[in-house]
């Protein structure tokens, strides 16, 4: 047999039961969207201390740097000493950008309360702080009905009448002032919506907050530091004074300020140059300063010891200045000869001489045998130095071999009468009439 399934029928109590249990799941879903959206985003989680929640609200109330929301509250819980503790969760790379000692305030979204908003105040030096916020950097807000309270019943009946005489100020002139105002506040809307957009600046999203962030940093250091503000302001006056005085120079001060400047710039110029080359020698340099350092401790004991020489060394200065006077005229017969030795004397040294000297020697004519592939400067130093080994040999009974080098008529060789033997007949020749002319007559 073949067996038939058949598909369930949807009947009207089956869709109805489907559609209530997508109505409650749709509904579940719809009240827990905040919760929802913050756990699936990315970001990063820590926790602040306050000595109070102040109705802070899990996944609803804000988190905000410089009044930009940057995150939410995703818990609040009561700490052991009886503080909140405030579970937060930022966009990434917000915690870097806190500084490493953020601080945390609670503020209200109007004047009257009801909502608030945690806004994180960057802080201490640059860097990624770790751990939870403590409670010594955190506030909470002043609320509108504490102030009141605080305030003193006459302060009260006072805020009362103020009220009243506007009202009555409204009713009398101060509605028709109102009316102009109101009639002329389009034209100056114009030119204030201008103004509003440059304060902004160029980056609408970060210079504006971190404008307010220094300015808030500015007056904390300034609320730290009191009684400076007035001696500021008392030297601001002093100085308010003296430019008062000195009006006539500051004119004149500004009016060559540009020349100043084209001055200033040009001169900035080459110094970058300077520093730019500054930059290149200084790593380099680095081992040479370190070895300086200890050459100049070393060299205070050789100061020391060379004091005594340097005071006596002014009385040799002294005495040699006859010296120094007589070598002018002594340079100056030196730059004559200096002067004669230029020309054709360094020529020919430079020429002929010198490739002599540097050339292989290759005799010629009655020379033709002698001939070397050294240079001539080396083949002297040779001679020379074989007539010194052969000049000095001895034994422990005195000289084996006597010789006297040097130089004289006989060295000259190829001539067809030999120089010596023409000055010793030349000598015999002198000797023998000189010896006729003793005799007497």
């Amino acid at each position: 047999m073949v067996t038939i399934s058949r598909r369930p029928r949807l009947t009207s109590l089956r869709l109805g039961v489907l559609f209530i249990v997508i109505a409650v799941l749709a509904g579940v879903a719809l009240f827990n969207k905040n919760r929802i959206l913050t756990t699936v985003r990315s970001g990063e989680t820590f926790d602040i201390n306050f000595t109070a929640d102040n109705r802070l609200a899990p996944y609803r109330s804000q988190v905000k740097v410089s009044f930009v929301p940057v995150g939410v509250v995703t818990g609040v819980k009561q700490a052991g000493d009886g503080s909140a503790l405030v579970s937060v969760k930022v966009d990434d790379g917000i915690r870097a950008k806190l500084g490493s000692e953020p601080s945390a305030v609670i503020r209200p979204t109007t004047l009257l309360g009801g909502n608030y908003f945690i806004e994180l105040i960057p802080g201490g030096r640059p860097g990624t702080f770790t751990g939870t916020i403590p409670v010594r950097r955190t506030k909470l807000p002043v609320e509108l009905d504490k102030v009141a309270a605080a305030l003193q019943p006459s302060a009260l009946d006072g805020l009362r009448d103020a009220v009243g005489n506007l009202d009555k100020t409204l009713g009398n002139d101060g509605r028709e002032a109102v009316d102009r105002l109101v009639a002329d506040a389009p034209d100056t809307l114009n030119p204030a919506a201008v103004v509003a957009g440059a304060a902004l600046g160029s980056n609408a999203d970060t210079d504006l907050p971190q404008l307010v962030t220094n300015l808030e940093s500015t007056a904390r250091e300034l609320i730290d530091k009191q009684g400076q503000l007035d001696a500021v302001v008392t030297d601001l006056g002093t100085t308010t004074s003296v430019l008062s005085r000195r009006a006539a120079d500051v004119s004149t001060a500004v009016s060559r300020l540009p020349s100043t400047l084209d001055s200033t710039d040009a001169g900035l110029a080459r110094l970058k140059t300077t520093l730019e080359k500054l930059r290149d020698t200084a790593g380099p340099a680095q081992p040479v300063v370190r070895t300086l350092n200890t050459v100049l401790a070393t060299a205070d004991p050789v100061l020391v010891k060379a004091q005594p020489v340097v005071n006596q060394l002014r009385g040799l200065l002294v005495d040699a200045r006859p010296l120094v006077q007589d070598l002018v005229p002594a340079s100056r017969q030196a730059t004559t000869v200096l002067d004669d030795l230029s020309g054709p004397v360094l020529d020919r040294v430079n020429g002929p001489v010198k490739q002599f000297v540097l050339a292989p020697y290759h005799g010629t004519g009655p020379y033709a045998a002698a001939s070397s592939d050294k240079p001539v400067y080396q083949e002297l130093a040779y001679m020379f130095a074989t007539l010194a080994h052969s000049s000095v040999l001895s034994d422990r009974n005195g000289a084996t071999i006597g010789l006297q080098p040097g130089v004289g008529a006989g060295t000259v060789a190829g001539l067809p009468v030999s120089l010596e033997q023409l000055f010793v007949r030349l000598s015999n020749q002198t000797g023998v009439a000189l010896q006729k002319g003793a005799q007497p007559r």
